[in-house]
C-alpha cells in the first residue's frame, strides 16, 4: 500500500497524489515490462505531438507521470447528457489524430501488419478535457497495428460497457445517453467493408480481459452477433 492520497481508482490499478504536479498509477497485479511499455509509448507519442501526459519514471508496475485538472469526456456526459453526440464525434477525432503517427519500428506489440498506434481502451473516461485541450490516459493495452482494430475496439466498448454505481431506475437513461454516444462516435468515423472482422477481433479481446464482468460478456457477445462476422455469431 502506498502512503500517498488516493485520487482515483480503476479496475486494474490506482491512482495517487505524488506531489509537485505529479500522480502515481499503481498496478494492483504488476506484470514485467508492463509499464516501461506503456511509459515508452506514451513517450513517443508526446514527441510526436499526441495529447498524452508527460511520464516521469515506470517501473515495478508503477508510473508517475504528469498531472491532469479537468473533468473526463464521462463526467461532462454525465452533467451535460445533451452533449454525448458530440462527444462522440470529438473522441473520433481523438482516434483519427493518434493514428495519423506512423509506429515505425518502436518496440510495441503487434496485432497486425498496420502501422498504427493503437490504444485499445479509447473511451470517454479515459480522456482528460483540460484547459489546454483533451489528453488521453491509460496506455496499458497499446499496440501496433490497423487503426480499425481500435477504432472497433472503442466503438464495441462503449454499446456494451457497465457504468459504475447507476442505480436501476436510471439504467433505461444510460442506455439512451450511451446510444447517442455511439451513433456520434460512427458519424466521426470512416468504417469499411472489413469492419465486421475488427468487430470480431475487438470482441475477442474483450472476453479474454479478466477485468469484464459477466453482464459486459453477455452484451459482447449479442454485440458480436448483430456487427461481427456471419460465419462467428
Amino acid at each position: 500500500m502506498s502512503d500517498l492520497p488516493l485520487i482515483g481508482r480503476g479496475r486494474a490499478a490506482d491512482v495517487y497524489d505524488a506531489g509537485n504536479g505529479r500522480v502515481l498509477r499503481r498496478y494492483r497485479t504488476p506484470h514485467p515490462g508492463f509499464v516501461e511499455r506503456e511509459a515508452l509509448a506514451m513517450q513517443f507519442l508526446r514527441s510526436q505531438g499526441a495529447p498524452v501526459p508527460e511520464v516521469f519514471s515506470a517501473g515495478d508496475g508503477d508510473i508517475v507521470m504528469e498531472r491532469l485538472d479537468g473533468p473526463t469526456m464521462l463526467e461532462v456526459m454525465k452533467s451535460k447528457p445533451w452533449r454525448a453526440a458530440s462527444i462522440g464525434r470529438d473522441l473520433a477525432e481523438l482516434h483519427r489524430r493518434i493514428h495519423r503517427i506512423p509506429a515505425g519500428d518502436i518496440a510495441l506489440p503487434r496485432v497486425d501488419d498496420g502501422d498504427a498506434i493503437l490504444h485499445f481502451d479509447l473511451h470517454p473516461d479515459n480522456v482528460i478535457l483540460t484547459a489546454d485541450g483533451p489528453m488521453v490516459i491509460d496506455w496499458s493495452n497499446v499496440a501496433v497495428g490497423n487503426a480499425l482494430a481500435d477504432v472497433a475496439y472503442t466503438w464495441m466498448l462503449m454499446a456494451t460497457s457497465s457504468p459504475d454505481n447507476v442505480p436501476l431506475l436510471l439504467r433505461p437513461v444510460v442506455r439512451r445517453i450511451r446510444n447517442s454516444l455511439v451513433r456520434g462516435f460512427l458519424e466521426g468515423t470512416e468504417l469499411d467493408a472489413e469492419m465486421r472482422h475488427w468487430v470480431d477481433q475487438a470482441c475477442e479481446r474483450r472476453l479474454l480481459d479478466p477485468n469484464t464482468r459477466a453482464d459486459e460478456r453477455l452484451r459482447v457477445a449479442e454485440f458480436r452477433a448483430a456487427h461481427g462476422s456471419p460465419s462467428r455469431t
